[in-house]
Formats: C-alpha cells, structure tokens, sequence
C-alpha cells in the first residue's frame, strides 16, 4: 500500500517539481511520448487503478506436494490421506497487461521494428532468467530489474539503430511491459504446473510494479535527455 501511494502520487509530485523550476512538462513529454501532459497522467493512472483488478481467462489442473499429517487414535498414529492436486486459475491484469499491452502497440506506431523485436527479445530472456518462483503468485522479479533491463538495452538498440534517444522512453515501455510479461509468465509455462500456485496473474503480482516503474525511470531519463543542450 505505501508503494501503491507513492506510485499514484509520483506525476503530480512531478509536475509540481517542475513548476517550480518553471519548466514546462508538455513540449518535453510530446516529444519523449507523443502525447500531452492530460493524456500522460491519465493513461498512467489508468494503469496504476486498473492494476487492482484481474480478469480470469484459463484454468487448469497443477500438482502441489503438501506435507503428510498424521493423528493420534488408541494410541497409535495414523497417516491421512493428502490431495497433490489443485486447481491454477490464470488471470490477466487489467492494468498491467490489457491497457499496458495497449499502450506498448500505441506507442509502438513509427518507430523501427528490428530494434523493438530485438530488445524484446533481450529482456524477455534477461527476465526469464532472473524470475523466481513462488507459490502465492507464480513467477516473480526484483521490481528494479524490468526497468534496468528496458532501458539499458533499448538505449543500446537505439545507438546501434541509428534512432535518437528521445525515443528512449517509448521503446523502454515497450520492451519493458512485453519483455517482462513474457519473461515471468509466457516462458516459464513448462513450470508453472510444478511450482503449484493456485493463482497466476499475468502482469500483475510479481511485475505489476516493475512495469509501473518501468515506465516512470524511462520517461524521467529520456526528458532528460532530450532536455540537455546539444
């Protein structure tokens, strides 16, 4: 909760911060993003409330190894019969999958292919690598390691590409909401049976937040960027 706090609070600490250094937030997001100072903080916030709920798509049999019991009667202990198997129930996140997913095609239009397909790829397999498993919610990653990954590799495909650095941001949120979702959950479906957690939600517990911050040290790096004097 106080993570979830500071995320919803963070654009309008932001936007206060640079009015008071008289900096105009509109110019540098319309260029890092494409879109205006309204529609920026709505589509975060869009992601940020929809990220609460989760809407189920599949289910499926898993196995889940529980600890045998035993009890007491006449004097002898007697073992109970244990149930290995269970149902998964796999969910998308509304808003760290649906309207993320959306927002990565959107942002996606003009920019060149082979540097987003292969900075996918990149932090696909980094976060498949680095993704732990847990029973409460699947697979899951440090929340600063999508946007370390994002970015570092993004800003490499954009220097080897060629394509400026303003386009840092959009290509970072891309391949970070892509990359992560594939990473945690896409290819780690051999596994999810094993590890027998009851519920998987795509985007949501266990990268919901990385994605979140993803998308801020992004934007804050590439404003930057595009802000300095060349």
């Amino acid at each position: 909760m106080p993570l979830f706090i500071l995320f919803l609070a963070f654009p309008f600490m932001a936007l206060a911060f640079l009015s008071l250094l008289e900096i105009s937030p509109g110019p540098l997001l319309q260029q890092v993003l494409g879109l205006s100072v309204l529609q920026s903080v709505v589509l975060y916030l869009t992601v940020l409330m929809a990220g609460i709920f989760n809407v189920p798509v599949h289910e499926f049999k898993s196995r889940r190894d529980s600890p045998e019991k035993t009890v007491p009667y006449l004097g002898s202990k007697y073992t109970l019969p244990v149930w290995h198997g269970h149902n998964t129930v796999v969910s998308l996140n509304l808003g760290g999958c649906i309207v993320a997913l959306i927002a990565a095609i959107y942002l996606a239009a003009g920019l060149p292919v082979l540097p987003i397909a292969l900075s996918i790829i990149a932090v696909s397999l980094g976060v498949f690598l680095l993704s732990k498993p847990s029973r409460s919610i699947g697979f899951y990653v440090p929340m600063h390691l999508p946007a370390l990954l994002a970015v570092g590799i993004s800003a490499i495909a954009l220097y080897v590409s060629g394509t400026g650095l303003e386009n840092l941001a959009r290509l970072s949120i891309i391949t970070g909401v892509t990359g992560t979702i594939v990473g945690t959950t896409v290819l780690n479906i051999p596994r999810l049976r094993k590890i027998g957690t009851s519920f998987i939600s795509v985007g949501g517990l266990g990268c919901f937040d990385g994605i979140v911050l993803n998308a801020l040290v992004s934007t804050i790096i590439a404003c930057v960027i595009v802000s300095l004097p060349m």
